[in-house]
This record gives structure tokens, C-alpha cells and sequence, in this order.
């Protein structure tokens, strides 16, 4: 299973086989455009081979704002393009922030822990890594992962 999400600036994927993780990768490079997100996508299909693609909705990208959208569309398109069994999926929002859902599925995937940096100062720049979080929280949502659980009523949304 190939998991694909977008954030500014970056594309995040992730690959598991049953319930573990064995790949995470970003793309600064595929987040400049719609072509160039599906350029780097077909790569990485190409690469891994994978079962089920999943990918945010754009038509329900609620957070999601100008390049996004279209590179939204264009996992949908190549998905559709290359017949792949995909899951387009509304991204739920289980935590306040992205930070602290990137801990819970650290919990969950320990090796994914060397990529979890925590919340930065508020001058300070968003981890690149943390998108393939997004990609897990994609997967999650699709029902392809166990369901990751805030820990404290901190980390539940108000």
C-alpha cells in the first residue's frame, strides 16, 4: 500500500506491507506543480508496485490551499490513469495539531521516530519530513492502519 499526501512546499509518501512501515520518502521537487507531483508519484508506483494507492480528496481538502488542490487532482487522475485500486479519502482531524499526531504514530511506528522533530519555535520552520505523517493520516483514515488515539485532553481538538 502507497499512502500520498501534499503540504506546502513538499509531497510525503509512505509505503507499508501489511502493518509495517518500510518506506518514507518527501519531494520537494514534485510539490512545484500538478505535472511534477505526478511525474514524482508515477516514480514512486513504479518503484514499489503497490496494491492500493491513497490520497486526500481535493474536493474536500478542507486546510488545503493554492498548488495543492491541483496536486490533489493529479493523484486522482494518475490513479485513475493507471487503474490502480485507490482510496480517496476525507483527511480527519483527530489532533490539535500535526506535531502531536506525528508523536502518536511515532508510538505506533517506532522507527519512524528518527523523522518526528517536534513542534519548532513559532520563528521556526516546519520539519520537511513531517508530511509523511499527512501520508500516514491518510492511511489511517482509509481503515489500512490501526486507528492512532490522542493521549491526553490536550491533543483532542476543542
Amino acid at each position: 500500500m502507497l499512502s500520498v499526501a501534499a503540504r506546502t512546499g513538499r509531497l510525503g509518501v509512505i509505503v507499508l506491507e501489511g502493518p509495517d512501515l518500510i518506506y518514507w520518502s518527501t519531494s520537494a521537487k514534485g510539490s512545484k506543480s500538478a505535472d511534477a507531483a505526478a511525474l514524482v508519484l508515477r516514480g514512486w508506483i513504479a518503484e514499489f508496485r503497490p496494491n492500493v494507492l491513497i490520497s486526500e480528496n481535493p474536493d474536500a481538502a478542507g486546510r488545503k490551499r493554492g498548488r495543492q488542490i491541483p496536486i490533489l487532482k493529479a493523484f486522482v487522475d494518475l490513479g485513475t490513469e493507471l487503474s490502480l485500486p485507490h482510496r480517496v479519502v476525507e483527511r480527519r482531524r483527530l489532533f490539535n495539531n500535526a506535531h502531536q499526531e506525528a508523536a502518536a504514530f511515532v508510538r505506533q511506528f517506532p522507527d519512524a521516530a528518527p523523522t518526528a522533530h517536534g513542534k519548532p519555535p513559532i520563528w521556526g520552520k516546519e520539519p520537511h519530513n513531517l508530511v509523511c505523517f499527512e501520508a500516514l493520516a491518510l492511511a489511517r483514515d482509509a481503515g489500512c492502519i490501526e486507528a492512532t488515539e490522542p493521549d491526553a485532553p490536550e491533543d483532542i481538538p476543542g
